[in-house]
């Protein structure tokens, strides 16, 4: 016991949860993940594991690369968007703070999966997948993990800077076959608040006898709003590309909500609506070191006039 009650025990688990707060805050992962991955890589053995199909992973070995490790990347974040128009706004536009936190999560998580990809000496990661989760306790509290595998290619210098991708195995396989590489996630984010006039709302609230009950038509202020958010988004993924030097995106993953903000003036309830707009892919460009394969797919003979088939 040491003179102020913290046991030797006590006193190693504080310094570690110290450790690990310093790298977290440093946009680093754990010092005990750190260690596993390294120790991992020093013992280069076989052993490896993924969320690889037993087909991808043949894929794998045929396409002249190997999983070494299932790797992840995760960051819990505070995107407080209630405190930015407290509780409605009274305009139309971005939220530009509430886009920017969502940004900055997405990638914190891909940094630290890239870094552990990086411990294991990986040229990339393949079939990444993100997951966004709340929590009842904290409502403004969400939750980014990015899970994949990472790779290794046979006879190619290491990369600095691994790559990610949302690609499949049998996609990875197919681009790497046609001399394309991946380059990194990209993304396209935008929050935007529409502000519901009183036009919009002798539309949607007017009973029997009210304006625009009697008639369909379009609600143009959200249609407005909507694709807004959708031009504002996808300029942010062209620029993405750009960033990695790429020349295009593939796999492409596009997620659209709304979100119902409501509420009230004078004891009369009003309704706004909050759309997210998010675009998700993988930067490829054309790779002179594509691995040179060397497929086993069997040869097909078929006899027209007995109607068997022969393959050698």
């Amino acid at each position: 016991m040491s003179w102020w009650g913290e046991s030797e025990d006590q006193k190693r688990q504080r310094e570690a949860q110290e450790a690990t707060r310093r790298a977290l805050e440093q946009g680093q992962i754990p010092e005990n993940a750190r260690h596993r991955l390294e120790m991992q890589r020093k013992t280069n053995s076989r052993f490896f594991t993924s969320d690889l199909s037993s087909n991808e992973y043949l894929l794998a070995r045929e396409a002249g690369y190997e999983p070494i490790g299932l790797v992840m990347g995760t960051a819990f974040y505070k995107v407080s968007f209630w405190g930015y128009f407290r509780n409605y706004q009274n305009f139309t536009g971005e939220l530009s703070a509430l886009s920017q936190a969502q940004l900055a999560a997405r990638e914190l998580a891909i940094a630290r999966l890239r870094l552990e990809a990086t411990l294991l000496g990986a040229h990339g990661v393949i079939g990444v997948r993100l997951k966004m989760g709340g929590y009842d306790w904290s409502s403004r509290t969400i939750e980014f993990t990015a899970v994949g595998t990472a790779i290794r290619l046979r006879d190619r210098p290491n990369d600095p800077q691994p790559f990610t991708s949302d690609l499949s195995g049998q996609e990875f396989w197919q681009l790497h076959q046609a001399g394309y590489y991946p380059r990194g996630l990209v993304f396209g984010i935008c929050s935007y608040y529409i502000h519901t006039d009183w036009k919009t709302q002798s539309i949607t609230r007017g009973g029997f006898f009210g304006r625009g009950s009697s008639q369909n038509q379009e609600i143009t202020l959200y249609t407005q709003g909507f694709q807004q958010a959708r031009h504002l988004a996808t300029s942010r993924l062209k620029e993405d590309i750009r960033k990695h030097q790429a020349e295009g995106a593939v796999g492409m993953k596009i997620d659209m909500g709304v979100e119902d903000i409501e509420y009230k003036i004078n004891d009369t309830t009003y309704h706004d609506l909050l759309t997210h707009f998010v675009a998700v892919g993988t930067s490829i460009v054309y790779d002179p070191q594509a691995v040179e394969t060397q497929r086993k797919s069997p040869l097909l003979y078929y006899n027209l006039s007995t109607g068997q088939s022969t393959s050698i």
